[in-house]
């Protein structure tokens, strides 16, 4: 997944107001191990050690114990199942519904904005 596509998602994922409140750091993080699973094994484990080498590990020590407080990991022996089944969903599609999903998803965001008037 490139950075655009990444950072529209975390961007949908910060409007969101139904989940909880994380960094950008950690949902960027989140959204990597997401998409790297969704293309990669099909499951919804990360090993520390593929997690360390998707990012840097300060960073990823950092993300993991913030997005496992806030409930969308689990720590298991030697990694991390991911909890985020909706997420793991949207981008395990092809490449044109994952872009489709992410633009309806800023559309939402920019329409309960407060720069659009309801009729």
């Amino acid at each position: 997944m490139d950075d655009r596509s990444v950072f529209s998602e975390v961007e949908a994922l910060r409007a969101d107001k139904t989940r909880a409140v994380l960094s950008p750091e950690s949902l960027e993080v989140h959204v990597r191990v997401v998409d790297h699973l969704a293309h990669t094994t099909g499951a919804n484990y990360v090993s520390d050690e593929i997690l360390d080498t998707l990012v840097h590990g300060r960073v990823s020590t950092i993300a993991a114990i913030e997005l496992t407080l806030a409930g969308w990991w689990r720590r298991l022996d030697g990694g991390y199942v991911i909890v985020d089944q909706e997420l793991i969903d949207a981008l395990s599609h092809t490449p044109t519904r994952r872009r489709f999903g992410a633009a309806c998803r800023r559309l939402w965001r920019f329409l309960n904005s407060e720069s659009v008037i309801p009729l």
